[in-house]
């Protein structure tokens, strides 16, 4: 054998052996396989996604990978069932170490049938309710973090913008029957609406329920919070809903009290000023939950479940100016800095 001939096969045996480590070494990298129950184009799924990003970017030691649903505005119960088998079917593909899901759908649909699942550890973000319909409690496999509406914050705002009235401010939360409505109004009725007079929540089916009690309230209610609305269903086709936005600019442009959003995106749809859980802290919390699991391979069920305690404040200009409105420079400030601030 030449000498040339021996350089060529050593340096060909030195490649094959790199190759077949940094294969190796990928192959064997731990998985995440993050659930998403809407778009991605969805405004709060954006950002939860940003908040993965700030924690996971720099894990090059993990595989991470996503997969979204595209539940949100659809009320067709058998489109549901088949996102739900079909996202089942990519959890089973990818065979991920940690699954972290994001929002109610897909707990419902797909992360609850993985509990107790002997290699597989969940964690769950966005959950507006209870963990108990999902089966989570007792759970060895399963952690999370919670999404409760910040009552407080949105309620110091309230009195802020009230301060020159002599008696409460009279607040009425209307909002949508979807599940995560619903557990919002459960929620917010629990809560303390010191100096504020909180009259419960109304759930429509419809927009023109909508419309209607939007104008009704005129004169009950001196500030109106909207939560969920994107399953309203259109006049002309109850099967089908109306676009966010669609539902939001008409509410500013009839309501005769100022409309306060209680998530973020609301803001985007239309809304003068917004209020919401952080969607970063959400995608930050279940990250760095997941990363725990996989440096300690404990069970998750011994991270204890977290409640969200971050908000997000988000403003537009036009419709604070139509009502004669001004919010403390801060918001302003800090609605910029989150890029939810709009014209």
């Amino acid at each position: 054998m030449s000498l040339r001939l021996g350089i060529r096969l050593a340096m060909a045996a030195f490649f094959f052996a790199c190759f077949g480590v940094v294969f190796y070494v990928g192959w064997q990298r731990p998985t995440i396989l993050v659930l998403h129950s809407y778009d991605k184009d969805y405004a709060w799924t954006r950002e939860v996604d940003a908040g993965f990003a700030r924690v996971l970017k720099a894990q090059s030691w993990v595989r991470v990978n996503s997969y979204y649903m595209k539940t949100k505005g659809s009320k067709d119960k058998d489109y549901l069932r088949r996102a739900g088998l079909a996202a089942r079917r990519a959890v089973d593909a990818a065979a991920p170490d940690v699954l972290i899901a994001v929002d109610d759908p897909a707990q419902d649909l797909v992360a609850r049938h993985y509990v107790d699942h002997p290699r597989l550890r969940i964690v769950f973000a966005g959950v507006n309710g209870g963990i108990e319909e999902y089966g989570y409690p007792g759970a060895q496999n399963v952690t999370g973090i919670l999404e409760r509406k910040p009552a407080e914050a949105i309620a110091e705002c309230l009195r802020f913008l009230d301060r020159d009235r002599n008696r409460k401010a009279r607040v009425m939360l209307l909002c949508d029957t979807s599940s995560s409505a619903v557990s919002d109004a459960e929620y917010l009725a629990d809560c303390d609406w010191e100096g504020l007079e909180y009259r419960g929540a109304r759930h429509v089916d419809s927009f023109a329920e909508w419309q209607a009690a939007v104008l009704e309230l005129a004169g009950q209610v001196d500030y109106l919070l909207v939560g969920g609305y994107r399953q309203l269903s259109s006049a002309e086709d109850y099967g089908k809903v109306v676009a966010a936005t669609e539902v939001m600019t008409w509410t500013e442009a009839h309501a005769a009290m100022p409309v306060v959003g209680m998530n973020v995106f609301n803001a985007e749809d239309g809304a003068m000023l917004a209020i919401g859980v952080s969607p970063f802290e959400q995608g930050e919390v279940a990250s760095e939950l997941a990363l725990t699991l996989l440096e300690t391979d404990q069970a998750a069920s011994a991270l204890p479940v977290r409640l969200s305690n971050q908000y997000v404040i988000a403003l537009r200009k036009s419709a604070l100016e139509r009502r004669g409105l001004e919010v403390p420079r801060i918001f302003e400030a800090f609605a910029r800095a989150t890029n939810n601030y709009f014209d």
